[in-house]
C-alpha cells in the first residue's frame, strides 16, 4: 500500500428517504425548514473532526463544520446527524485509536405525491488527484440537491478527502426503531416488539402514527428499482474500471488479510457468482425469480432448478454476465519482491547441464557395448569336499569360482 492510504469502507448515500409526519419548523425538526418526508444525501468520511462540533439539532458555528457545502431548492443541511464516536473496546490507546467519522450531508423535502411516481436519482463523482481535490454532487430528477467541493474536505486538515476506493453498489431498506420511527419510546410504552398484526397495545405503541395503516393497506408500499447505470469516461485513466486497481489493489490486500475476510466454513474469502441452480418452479410466468428472469434470462428445468441463457448469471438468472476487461494485478513474481536472477548465467548454465546429461547418456550406453556380458544360467555344481558350493559362471571366455 501506499504510505497514508488506509482501507476504510466509505459510505456515499446517493439517498436514504425517511417518511413521517413531523413537518419542518416542528418537533426534532423545529431549526430547519426541511421536515419529514424528505431525501438525504450524504458524504461519511474519517477521520472527523475531534472536538469544536456542532450539537445534533442545532446549526454549525463559524469553523464547527466544512466548507464548500452547497444545497439546491428545498434542501438544507442536515443538522440532525453530524456523525458517529467511534469506539472499541480492543482499544489499547482510545486517544490515538478512537475517531470521528462525520456525516456531511442535506436533507431534500418530499411531499406524497413524490411517492406515486418513479424519479430518477443521481450521483457525479469525480475522485481527487495531485492537482484537483474532486467533487460529488447529488441530483434528484435533475435538480441539484447537494454539491461538495473536495476541497472543503482537504481544507479541513484532518486527513480527510473525496473518497478513491473502488465501491460496491448497495440498494435496501432500511426499518428501525430509530430510523423512521421516534426515537424515544411515548409515554408508558415498552418498545420492546413491533407487530403491526398485534392487538396489544404494547406491541403496537412504538410505531410511528399511520405507519402500521399503510402497511396493511390494500396497496401495500412496493420498492421498485428499473434500472442502474454507471457512466464512466473512457478517456480519463482516473476512471478506472474494476473493484482492484494499482492504486487501491483490493485483490491482493484480501488475499493478505484472509482471516478478515472469512467466517467459520469459509474456504475462500472470495466467493465465485453462482450461474444458475436456484429454485424455481416450472410453471412460473413472468420474469421474476421463480421463472429465471423470464424466457429471455434462463428457463427452469424439471427438476425445479434454473438454467441460465448466455449473457445472464446469478442463482436465478436475474443478473447481466460482466466481466472486468483489464486485470491490473497481475499474479506476483519472484522479482515483486527486489531478486533480479542474472540474464545470461541460466541460459548458459542450462546449455552446460544439458550437454552433460548428454555426455552421461552416451558413456553409459558405450560401457555396455565394451563390457558386453550378459549372465548365464548355473552350471556344474559340485560340491566340494570342505563341503562349500563351488558354482561356475562363464562368459565370453572368462571363468570365476568362489
Amino acid at each position: 500500500m501506499a504510505p497514508r492510504v488506509g482501507r476504510g469502507a466509505p459510505e456515499i448515500d446517493i439517498f436514504e428517504v425517511q417518511p413521517g409526519n413531523i413537518k419542518a419548523n416542528t418537533g426534532v425538526f423545529l431549526k430547519t425548514w426541511v421536515g419529514q418526508p424528505f431525501m438525504s444525501s450524504s458524504f461519511q468520511v474519517a477521520p472527523g473532526r475531534p472536538a469544536n462540533r456542532p450539537g445534533n439539532g442545532e446549526w454549525p458555528g463559524p469553523g464547527q463544520w466544512y466548507e464548500g457545502l452547497l444545497g439546491g431548492r428545498d434542501a438544507a443541511p442536515n443538522i440532525q446527524f453530524y456523525g458517529d464516536y467511534n469506539h472499541f473496546l480492543s482499544d489499547i490507546n482510545p486517544i490515538r485509536e478512537d475517531y470521528w467519522s462525520d456525516a456531511v450531508s442535506y436533507n431534500r423535502q418530499l411531499t406524497e405525491e413524490h411517492f406515486n411516481s418513479s424519479h430518477i436519482y443521481r450521483l457525479e463523482w469525480d475522485v481527487p488527484t495531485d492537482t484537483k481535490d474532486g467533487y460529488l454532487h447529488w441530483f434528484l430528477d435533475g435538480e441539484l440537491v447537494f454539491a461538495l467541493n473536495g476541497t472543503g474536505i482537504k481544507n479541513a486538515g484532518l486527513g480527510s478527502v473525496v473518497s478513491t476506493e473502488p465501491s460496491y453498489i448497495i440498494l435496501n431498506t432500511a426499518i428501525s426503531k430509530q430510523w423512521g420511527f421516534p426515537k424515544t419510546c411515548p409515554s408508558n410504552c415498552p418498545c420492546k416488539k413491533y407487530d403491526c398484526h398485534s392487538k396489544d397495545w404494547q406491541e403496537l405503541c412504538g410505531f410511528s402514527e399511520g405507519f402500521c395503516d399503510m402497511m396493511k393497506s390494500k396497496e401495500k408500499p412496493e420498492y421498485k428499482i428499473n434500472w442502474i447505470r454507471v457512466y464512466q469516461d473512457p478517456d480519463d485513466p482516473v476512471q478506472k474500471v474494476g473493484c482492484s486497481t494499482p492504486e487501491r489493489p483490493t485483490r491482493k490486500y484480501i488475499e493478505a488479510h484472509e482471516k478478515l475476510y472469512k467466517v467459520a466454513g469459509d474456504i475462500r474469502p472470495l466467493k465465485g457468482v453462482p450461474s444458475g441452480l436456484g429454485t424455481c418452479k416450472p410453471s412460473a410466468q413472468g420474469n421474476g425469480r421463480e421463472a429465471c428472469g423470464g424466457p429471455v434470462h434462463g428457463r427452469c428445468t424439471a427438476g425445479g432448478v434454473c438454467e441460465c441463457n448466455s449473457g445472464f448469471t446469478g442463482p436465478n438468472c436475474l443478473a447481466s454476465e460482466g466481466n472486468d476487461p483489464i486485470l491490473y494485478d497481475q499474479p506476483d513474481k519472484i522479482t515483486d519482491v527486489g531478486f533480479i536472477p542474472p540474464g545470461v548465467a541460466p541460459k548458459f548454465l542450462f546449455v552446460v547441464l544439458a550437454g552433460m546429461a548428454v555426455v552421461l547418456f552416451l558413456v553409459s550406453q558405450l560401457r555396455h557395448r565394451i563390457e558386453g556380458w550378459s549372465p548365464i544360467p548355473d552350471s556344474d555344481v559340485k560340491l566340494a569336499m570342505n563341503g562349500t558350493a563351488r558354482t561356475s559362471y562363464q562368459s565370453q571366455g572368462l571363468r570365476r569360482e568362489y
